[in-house]
């Protein structure tokens, strides 16, 4: 027979046919007083696949159930990857003895007597000792569904079971609630957990140890930083818009990362589809370098303004790249020139724009500041009296022709009018601007426009840009993030308005920070200073330049520089902070440094804590929130068979990007996702939380959706190819995992303990590369379920790899090697 279930629905033209054959089953079976055997092969099997849609990959039937040496069989126990129920059948005729006539009832009193409460108990022991939520007994006509094992606290006796009581009403009016609790679909998508139990998610308790142990160890800083720390602000500043305009030059860098292939993890590096039917001017290119600066020559010779948009993704560096083509690249064009008119190129940051305030009024004010400020528009002969020449003619030869027969009095008037301008800003400002882009080519400059994540305040910016440039006849530049023009560029606002792209590649990083740590040098030479070491000594350092030097050599071209390349993932802004971070924090002994560095002329920082302290931030405790790099191994659904959903999707999407350079779209995830149990709701949430933690990409550079495509960046191909196999890398995300077995939960607890208590050094790593192995052996197992779902699907190649397994071995030698380099250098 035709499986009637389809996505979430019954064919309800055949439900009769069906009806009429599943009812006179039924009455042949009670006619011969039919066995089980009979009843679940004629009726139950029929219902349970045709009706509700779950297949011989869901089931399994006559599974083993052993405890105590005494060996029963549950009839069906049916499972996804995500959740499990068990259905255990009563031959056909045996009616339950109590079955109440409410249909929701709670599992205590008459419910839990006879046969009846004997068929319940038996299921919920069942489940008990296979650790499955949900159970259902039936006789093929009844059917009772309840929650056998519970996470919440709520005991059995205070849980209600759901009774149908005649196969009649199943197949009648009941027949929709039925299928919204008992189908393939339904327990997917959450209906049968939240009907019964309030939710659909089992983790309850705080099962993390950050919970436990965050701030019980005090995070120490780099001693050496407080007298550097000045001078590392102002080299590593994410924009450098206060620095001199020689420290904006000596910092820029002009070649982009054009990196297609990372040899070191076998990946294709995916590029985003265009936004644009022409290809834009990249300007990070050698070729096309000049690009925005000859249209800024040009713009004195265009009779129509210029309209800019600069795109680039987040951190890519547009502000500096606006900041260098004004300060240093056209430098020359914007000089004032006290004979005659000159250029104006005027920058509005919306990263100062506040909510209480409208983007108009934004824009005006840093106009008006402008006109006041510059000294052709503050000049009343060179440009105020010019401005207002046709009012004040028009006013001569009208309302005021009388009055203008006395020059005084009739200047005294003028006066009033332009003050009264002056004071309302907005006419005032547009008279200055109009003439003055008459006679030199004005540019605004809208910068940051994405700093608030609100479509209808980004749209309020760039309407009133458009119409003040348009109406002031001014060139207009506006600075934005791909993402945020994709979300934008269907408006009616954006196609009245003709904009030349130029796209804004990520410059290298490791380019970006040989130069900063160059100029952190030099700022630094010849300073001296002093601090207290370690062992409380006071050390003085002659040049704390040399300090650089040591760093410099321990990051560029090493591990460590690798790392912050990789974890910054072309976001400049970000590789920044976290050098800010690692030389405030990344290394407590400077002191140990600065004398081998004498001694030997070369010391290099040990990664450990330099990583340590990257994945740290500013806490003395891992945690997702507040790290740069987010947690592969929870994927915050609140479901523990969920847990590793982000890696499993992160890892498929490694391995498309390993095997043919594609990408995967959102209804293939989704459909993938959904044959091994999952919610296209869970889906899309881990979806949106790998690309919000930057470990995959949308090929649209929009938000994450079902009608995107993905592949994954560079970063995610390291977390799924190195970072799972790097012990400090897997001893902080452990930190901010949940952990669903209670027993090795307990153990976790006990042994960070007792490594905050150890004060040995080696005896602690010890410990530490137990509690590592013991969470890495968990994550393991945890991953299987969704591998042999995939794989009894016949999911495709790039689903079926188990990277936990793969990177077993490189995770086993790191730590060994951890604990050889230990006893090397603290001896034992």
């Amino acid at each position: 027979m035709e499986v009637l279930f389809r996505g979430g629905g019954v064919i309800l033209d055949q439900i009769a046919e069906v009806a009429s054959e599943l009812l006179a089953a039924h009455s042949a079976l009670v006619l011969h007083d039919s066995n089980e055997a009979e009843t679940r092969k004629k009726l139950i099997d029929k219902i349970v696949e045709r009706l509700l849609g779950w297949d011989d990959a869901d089931i399994s039937y006559e599974e083993r159930v052993s405890e105590d040496r005494q060996t029963t069989y549950a009839d069906y126990i049916i499972r996804t990857a995500d959740i499990s129920l068990l259905i255990e059948a009563k031959r056909v005729g045996k009616a339950f003895g109590v079955v109440p006539t409410q249909k929701r009832v709670k599992l205590s009193g008459k419910i839990m007597e006879g046969d009846t409460g004997a068929a319940i108990i038996q299921a919920r022991d069942y489940c008990r000792k296979k650790s499955i939520p949900f159970a259902v007994v039936t006789n093929g006509s009844q059917w009772i569904i309840f929650p056998a094992v519970r996470t919440d606290a709520i005991s059995f006796s205070d849980s209600y079971a759901i009774v149908f009581d005649s196969l009649e009403r199943i197949l009648g009016e009941e027949l929709d609630h039925f299928v919204d609790l008992l189908s393939r679909s339904a327990v997917v998508e959450g209906n049968l957990a939240i009907e019964l139990i309030g939710r659909n998610t089992d983790q309850f308790e705080e099962r993390r140890l950050n919970k436990f142990f965050k701030g019980s160890s005090i995070k120490r800083s780099n001693p050496i930083y407080p007298l550097i720390e000045n001078e590392v602000i102002s080299a590593f500043s994410d924009s450098l818009l206060e620095a001199e305009d020689s420290l904006l030059e000596k910092c820029y860098v002009k070649n982009a990362d054009r990196q297609k292939f990372d040899n070191r993890i076998q990946m294709h590096l995916q590029r985003r589809e265009p936004l644009f039917s022409v290809q834009p001017k990249k300007p990070m290119r050698k070729k096309e370098a000049s690009t925005l600066v000859d249209s800024i020559n040009s713009a004195s010779a265009s009779h129509r303004p210029l309209a800019i948009l600069i795109l680039g993704t987040v951190g890519t560096g547009k502000t500096t790249f606006l900041q260098y083509t004004r300060r240093v690249a056209s430098a020359q064009y914007f000089v004032k020139s006290s004979s005659s008119p000159y250029p104006h190129w005027i920058d509005i940051d919306f990263r100062n724009f506040s909510r209480n305030e409208s983007p108009l009024e934004f824009i005006y004010s840093h106009l008006f500041s402008y006109v006041n400020d510059d000294p052709y528009f503050m000049d009343f002969n060179r440009a105020i009296r010019a401005a207002y020449k046709r009012d004040i003619d028009a006013l001569k030869a009208g309302p005021m022709f009388l009055v203008a027969r006395n020059p005084e009095e009739f200047d005294k008037k003028i006066t009033e009018v332009i003050v009264s301008d002056y004071n309302q800003k907005r006419p005032y400002v547009d008279k200055l601007m109009s003439y003055g882009a008459k006679n030199a080519p004005i540019f605004l400059v809208i910068d940051n426009v994405d700093q608030f994540e609100d479509d209808r305040v980004q749209s309020e910016i760039f309407s009133d840009a458009m119409a003040i440039a348009g109406r002031l006849h001014l060139n207009l530049i506006i600075s934005m993030r791909e993402s945020t023009y994709v979300n934008h560029r269907g408006s009616a606002t954006f196609d009245a308005f003709d904009f030349d792209p130029l796209h804004i590649e990520p410059p290298e990083i490791p380019a970006v920070l040989s130069r900063r740590f160059f100029l952190t040098g030099q700022l630094l030479s010849g300073k001296t200073g002093s601090f207290t070491s370690v062992n409380g000594a006071n050390f003085k350092v002659e040049d704390l330049s040399v300090f650089i030097d040591i760093v410099r050599a321990s990051v560029l071209g090493t591990e460590v520089g690798e790392r912050i390349d990789v974890l910054a993932n072309h976001d400049v802004r970000l590789a920044l902070r976290m050098t800010r971070e690692f030389l405030a924090r990344g290394y407590t002994d400077p002191a140990k440094a600065l004398q081998s560095f004498r001694s030997k002329g070369a010391y290099v920082l040990p990664k450990q804590e330099a990583f340590r302290s990257i994945l740290l931030g500013n806490q003395s405790v891992y945690s997702e929130e507040f790290s740069v790099l987010g947690n592969p191994f929870d994927s915050r659904l609140g479901k523990s068979n969920g847990g590793l959903l982000r890696l499993f999707v992160l890892s498929a999407l490694v391995r498309q990007s390993s095997a043919s350079g594609g990408h995967l779209d959102g209804p293939e995830i989704r459909d993938n996702i959904r044959s091994i149990g999952f919610s296209e709701d869970d889906t899309l949430r881990v979806l949106s939380d790998l690309c919000d933690l930057r470990f995959v990409h949308t090929k649209s550079h929009g938000k994450a959706d079902l009608a995107s495509g993905y592949f994954a960046s560079r970063l995610g191909g390291h977390v799924v190819r190195a970072l799972i196999a790097d012990l400090t890398f897997v001893e902080n995300i452990l930190m901010d995992t949940f952990i669903s077995d209670k027993d090795i939960w307990d153990t976790l607890r006990e042994l960070t303990q007792e490594i905050r208590d150890e004060r040995e050094v080696v005896e602690r790593l010890t410990l530490r590369v137990k509690r590592a192995k013991i969470f890495y052996e968990l994550m393991a197992d945890q991953y299987r379920p969704l591998l042999e779902e995939a794989t009894k699907r016949g999911l495709g190649p790039i689903w079926l790899g188990n990277p936990l397994e793969e990177m077993r071995s490189t995770f086993e030698r790191d730590t060994v090697q951890a604990l050889a380099s230990a006893r090397r250098i603290y001896g034992k």
